[in-house]
């Protein structure tokens, strides 16, 4: 189980999106792909890219699309949606996914930036629904947990007062 800031993604979840993600990879001849959350921290990755250079990566993209919302901000925007960083030889196109999460694909020059654009939006909006899901279940599961702490709080307390 993968768990973000008070988000707890089960093994079974995480499998979709990594899924998604490869799928995505693979349908924009991309170099990597990864979901990561505003914060940066790193939540799946697919591709050439190794898990600890993702998370530099994660903090450093989750940075930028942080300014560049200010930046929206200054120009009388709501905010940017999307980053598209032009390299020589690699490009980078990160996309909101809900309000939470920053979907990142790497690409290299012979990729078509269209084609990156459309497919990501189509993730995005498949990441969004599975991570609501999951967001429903974490905080349905909080829930049941307050809610057993609380019992035995009681309990406890019970017993305190009543004992012989």
């Amino acid at each position: 189980m993968e768990q973000l800031t008070n988000l707890v993604i089960s093994d079974r979840e995480l499998i979709t999106i990594t899924a998604l993600l490869a799928k995505l990879m693979n349908d924009t001849n991309a170099t990597s792909t990864m979901l990561i959350d505003k914060s940066g921290q790193v939540v799946a990755v697919q591709g050439s890219e190794s898990r600890s250079k993702a998370t530099t990566l994660g903090a450093l993209l989750a940075g930028v699309f942080s300014s560049s919302r200010e930046v929206a901000k200054l120009l009388n925007e709501k905010d940017f949606r999307s980053i598209f960083q032009q390299g020589v030889q690699e490009n980078i196109f990160t996309s909101m996914v809900e309000e939470q999460w920053l979907l990142v694909i790497i690409f290299d020059k012979l990729t078509h930036i269209g084609l990156v654009k459309v497919l990501s939006k189509k993730a995005a909006d498949e990441l969004g629904r599975i991570l609501e899901r999951v967001r429903t279940d974490t905080s349905r599961t909080k829930s049941s947990v307050i809610n057993l702490q609380f019992r035995s709080s009681v309990e406890d307390t019970i017993d305190l007062l009543f004992r012989d």
